[in-house]
């Protein structure tokens, strides 16, 4: 291992992962379901733009970037059509991040691993399940579970206290603008996660 990645990570207690991005190859099958449940509305969706938003938040961004004014039933319409479309998507397409397994499978020997993700819990659930870490992270803090998404750090903090580990004792994984400002709000060290950011990770760990 690396001299760098070992001090980091003997330095800490808690690793915690996105989902989306992060772990999961999502993107595409997310922005296939957004575009799909938000044309009929003539509402454009480009999806880095609202990549690691809540997806009510995301809805509402997208209306309001393409001038498109929106009751919160509409809302709230959309958001189940488009979670709808990628459960049906991710059950069929999903796949880990090439070298995010290995990684998984090599630090959970040595670390508690937690989850933060602006999925809902249903999506995230079904996503855990069909790439086999159902019970992988704990805690594990979605959507569901907070009053605001990210780029709040209220996730963060919720799974920090859960845990009972200080920030300085914790390492956060994260690909999205949102996420990695969240979790410096929540004073979180943090590793960004690029196309080829696990295949380097997995050659520092050997």
């Amino acid at each position: 291992m690396s001299s760098a990645l070992m001090r980091l990570l003997q330095s800490k207690q808690l690793l915690i992962f996105d989902f989306d991005g992060t772990i999961a190859d999502t993107s595409p099958l997310h922005a296939q379901a957004f575009t799909q449940a938000l044309s009929g509305k003539g509402i454009a969706v480009h999806y880095p733009d609202i990549a690691g938003l809540k997806t009510a938040d995301a809805v509402r961004f997208c209306a309001e970037r393409s001038g498109v004014p929106l009751r919160e039933d509409e809302v709230q319409s959309l958001v189940q059509a488009k979670q709808s479309l990628v459960r049906s998507l991710m059950a069929q397409h999903l796949q880990a991040l090439p070298g995010a397994d290995d990684f998984l499978q090599q630090v959970a020997r040595t670390h508690r691993l937690a989850m933060v993700t602006s999925g809902s819990r249903g999506t995230v659930a079904l996503g855990l399940g069909k790439l086999g870490y159902t019970d992988f992270f704990n805690p594990l803090i979605c959507a569901d579970d907070v009053a605001q998404a990210k780029p709040s750090p209220e996730g963060f903090l919720k799974a920090l206290a859960v845990a009972g580990v200080s920030a300085d004792r914790a390492l956060v994984f994260e690909d999205s603008p949102a996420g990695l400002t969240a979790a410096h709000q929540a004073g979180l060290a943090t590793i960004q996660i690029e196309a080829d950011t696990w295949a380097a990770l997995l050659k520092d760990l050997r």
